[in-house]
């Protein structure tokens, strides 16, 4: 078999000769080198399932630029594993130039198909009557990638290489016999957790943290959406939070300022989580909004999806959609809508904290916009913007930003921010629907933006009311002394005298509690339990 010049570089800079890839089965198509992906059948029989390609035009510089493609059906994978089955130790490395590099050593090895990021559960069986060694690339995801493995097979070692990779290590003089060497000093599960803890477990002291020069935080649309976190996007049912949605992603998707008045800062592909409406409306309504190109992504069967795998990891689904995600450089996850994703009750603090540490874990440092629907209005009882989110106060503190849309008539609509981290809140402004005959239905084409909406006839209670239940929201029992809320308000401009006033109101309308401890007045919100002590033991000993 012929391989182009093109081909034979990126042979050689595997150190594979063009007769060793024609061995192991590799050929060329039209700029792609293509591997093809075996499994074991029912009857024990390997049969290639799939074949996996890579883009020998590949630039990293180009968002547009697929590394690799896979045909239609593709899984993640144990790559190889047909051909070591009955070894008696196998290496498991990243990537399959890597595993084939190994092979054409005669050393038994294998690799997840999903990259270094995906090593799912039901593996760890079959490997785990060998001795496994674990030689991944010498990165922050190979380290990563290692410490995934090792948490389903305890009984691996982990094996350095001075090169960034195994083909690298061959490439530059390494041998069978030496790599072996290097396999006997690897290091057991306890050894290389020692010496490799998460940067997440460093401290840092006051002077460090006070003289450290931080990055302004950024937006992808400004005083709108943070370039990572969480932005929560609220309303009634029915209100049009699906279509204001993906007006902001055309303004992203564009470079053009949202509603003309929000300059799109950073312009990132992004993808939509929508389990509410099918393929067939967002498709008429992208179009109705003008929203095309090739950096706008859906889930082809987004029914399919899953967070959890109902034994409390994630599923497959959504860890083959991390390498998706980190293949795309995806900026920014669009959740329509946040119940339909989340496992559990929605007003659980630790069901809606599984949500968060699952997103920020599969697909960390992006954005997120989480559409929810508000609480309805109950007879009698008053509720700020802020408290009309839906479920636990545990939703508001993990949020950077809120915002609540409110109808007020066919096309007219409110939008005020709820929530704003270190940055002041925005006003409350309104909006309106366009709505256009498109063929033979009428569509929403877009929104108009009609000003801010004055708050000098308003009662300043309201943002007295937002303040308090947000700080209370925000601390880790729900819970603050009379005194401290009363500074925490005071810094923020609310008098006493009004504290006092909102925070009656409050307790009737038993959106707060209180409670004596010793000298000290505690002010609890509804729901939760008031922690009338300060000794850590008590707390931990469970006697609280």
């Amino acid at each position: 078999m012929m391989f182009s010049d093109l081909a034979r570089k990126y042979l050689e800079e595997h150190a594979i000769t063009p007769e060793q890839a024609e061995s192991l089965g590799l050929y060329e198509t039209d700029g792609w080198l293509n591997i093809p992906v075996e499994e074991i059948n029912d009857e024990g029989l390997p049969v290639t399932v799939f074949t996996k390609s890579r883009n020998l035009n590949y630039n990293p510089d180009d968002p547009e630029s697929k590394k690799y493609k896979n045909e239609q059906g593709s899984h993640a994978v144990l790559f190889n594993y047909p051909a070591v089955s009955d070894s008696k130790y196998i290496f498991i490395c990243e990537g399959e130039m890597d595993c084939l590099r190994l092979s054409i050593e005669g050393i038994p090895a294998v690799t997840s198909t999903g990259g270094a990021g995906v090593f799912l559960p039901e593996w760890a069986p079959l490997l785990a009557d060998r001795k496994v060694y674990i030689c991944y690339d010498s990165d922050d995801p190979g380290r990563s990638g290692a410490r995934k493995v090792l948490e389903m097979l305890p009984n691996g070692r982990v094996m350095f290489l001075p090169q960034k990779d195994i083909c690298d290590y061959f490439k530059a003089g390494g041998t069978r016999d030496s790599f072996l060497l290097l396999a006997r000093q690897a290091q057991t599960k306890s050894e290389w957790e020692l010496s490799n803890l998460p940067k997440e477990y460093g401290l840092v002291s006051a002077r460090e943290l006070t003289t450290r020069e931080f990055p302004e935080q950024s937006y992808i649309i400004d005083k709108i959406i943070y370039s990572e976190g969480f932005c929560f996007l609220f309303g009634a049912e029915g209100v049009g939070k699906s279509l204001l949605a993906l007006s902001a992603v055309k303004a992203i998707a564009t470079g053009e300022k949202w509603l003309g008045q929000f300059e799109v800062k950073r312009q990132v592909p992004i993808l939509i989580l929508d389990k509410e409406n099918p393929l067939s409306m967002s498709s008429r309504r992208a179009r109705a909004l003008g929203l095309t190109g090739d950096n706008v992504f859906w889930l082809e069967y987004p029914e399919k999806f899953q967070l959890s795998d109902g034994k409390g990891g994630a599923s497959p689904f959504a860890k083959a959609l991390s390498t998706i995600v980190r293949e795309k450089n995806i900026g920014l996850i669009v959740v329509d809508s946040f119940v339909d994703l989340m496992v559990g009750n929605e007003s659980s603090s630790g069901d809606t904290q599984n949500f968060f540490d699952a997103m920020r874990t599969l697909y960390p440092n992006i954005a997120y916009l989480i559409l929810h629907h508000e609480n309805k209005p109950a007879q009698g009882i008053s509720r700020t913007d802020s408290q009309r989110l839906r479920g636990s106060t545990n939703i508001s503190a993990q949020t950077f930003t809120a915002f609540r849309l409110e109808q007020l008539s066919h096309t007219d609509l409110t939008l005020r921010q709820t929530k704003a981290r270190d940055a002041m809140k925005l006003d409350k402004f309104m909006l309106r629907m366009d709505i256009e005959e498109v063929g033979e239905n009428t569509a929403v084409t877009g929104f108009t933006y009609l000003g801010e909406l004055a708050d000098a006839g308003e009662d300043k209670s309201e943002s007295a009311e937002n303040a308090i239940t947000e700080l209370l929201a925000d601390e880790p029992f729900h819970a603050l002394s009379r005194r401290r809320l009363l500074e925490l308000t005071g810094a923020s401009g609310i008098p006493q005298r009004t504290l006092d006033r909102v925070l009656k109101k409050m307790e009737t309308e038993k959106i707060i509690s209180k409670v004596q401890d010793g000298k000290s007045l505690k002010i609890v919100l509804t729901g939760h339990r008031p922690i009338v002590s300060d000794n850590p033991a008590e707390i931990f000993d469970g006697k609280l």
